[in-house]
């Protein structure tokens, strides 16, 4: 079996003949005898890409959730209709209602952005759920969640307008469920961002405070770059760039603006990332 990163859902879609795109991510981690979903997408992706890219859901051994917004943790129900008992591996708050609050045309719209399956529906299903309140490894060592994200560099702050349930009441949310995966394969280590809301540099410099980051092979998912200024723009593809990745595969939510960046900066080692792209690892 090939050890590989496939890409369920993506904004963009591979040239072939009926994979779809979607707001959202998905992606299969594959190494040998273990089988990793990190995110879900929003569902409609996952429903029609996983059969053609010839997966079976029945088979994975768990699935990761990055954060709970929707555009992640959409086809968590999907997921559960192939594969009932799953583990998912998540953060507690990962669970609780989210909003978003931004002006639209000159009005103030606030729109639900959580995970749309409740915690008893899942449980009904017989998920079996494993916090991740601190760095995991999964797959004999092979596999790190990272668990929450510090923040730490001074530019990379929550983005306004996000809000999550707690006590009751809807308060500013810092995103601490956020996390990232890192996977070790032949050529050193690989990222998968959801949409790195604690910022992309502050998660890197937690895995390489986890594991090392000694050869950055692959950096791919979303930055959340899509609604900041270029400055931190700039920054976030200047500290990228000082890793030396071998590979860069960033989409999602890190907006066009930003890709042309990032596509710029790294030119032939940047892969368009799309719902149906296979990465070896």
């Amino acid at each position: 079996m090939p050890e590989q990163i496939t890409i369920i859902s993506e904004n963009r879609c591979s040239l072939s003949r009926g994979l779809i795109a979607e707001h959202g991510f998905s992606a299969l981690i594959e190494l040998e005898g273990y089988k990793l979903l990190f995110d879900a997408g929003q569902g409609l992706a996952i429903r029609q890409n996983q059969a053609l890219l010839g997966y079976d859901l029945s088979q994975i051994d768990a699935l990761a959730l990055s954060h709970g917004h929707f555009d992640h943790t959409g086809g968590v129900a999907f997921v559960l209709e192939k594969n009932p008992g799953l583990k998912i591996y998540l953060h507690p708050a990962a669970l609780l209602r989210r909003k978003i609050k931004k002006e639209l045309g000159g009005k103030l719209i606030e729109i639900e952005i959580g995970l749309p399956i409740s915690k008893k529906e899942i449980e009904d299903k017989g998920a079996k759920f494993i916090y991740v309140e601190g760095p995991l490894e999964l797959a004999s060592g092979r596999i790190l969640l990272s668990g929450p994200i510090p923040f730490k560099v001074d530019f990379e702050k929550p983005e306004p307008g996000f809000f999550i349930e707690k006590g009751g009441q809807f308060i500013e949310d810092d995103f601490p469920d956020d996390l990232a995966i890192a996977v070790k394969g032949k050529n050193g280590t690989s990222v998968v961002l959801g949409c790195a809301h604690r910022g992309a540099v502050n998660t890197l410099a937690r895995i390489d405070e986890i594991w090392g980051l000694k050869q950055l092979d692959l950096l791919m998912g979303g930055t959340h770059l899509i609604s900041t200024g270029p400055d931190q723009v700039d920054r976030t593809i200047e500290e990228i760039a000082r890793l030396n990745p071998r590979r860069v595969a960033l989409g999602h939510c890190t907006g066009d603006a930003a890709i042309f960046k990032v596509v710029d900066r790294f030119k032939d080692r940047y892969l368009i990332p799309a719902s149906g792209l296979r990465i070896p690892l």
